[in-house]
């Protein structure tokens, strides 16, 4: 159970670090047009950040 949780973590990080990045570059850059498949990429991280965040309640 350790070695899952130690790995769920890691990917939460991994994926608010991308998230961020990709949220802070087309802030900067708002010439930049995301294509259909950058967009849904970005909808499924946010959603396994909320999940990962429920499951280990870190969302309150």
């Amino acid at each position: 159970m350790f070695s899952t949780a130690k790995t769920e973590l890691r990917e939460l990080l991994r994926l608010v670090a991308e998230t961020e990045r990709y949220d802070a570059t087309l802030a900067a850059r708002p010439d930049i047009e995301p294509t259909a498949d950058a967009t849904e990429g970005r909808i499924r991280k946010e959603r396994r950040k909320a999940e990962l965040l429920t499951k280990y309640e870190l969302d309150r």
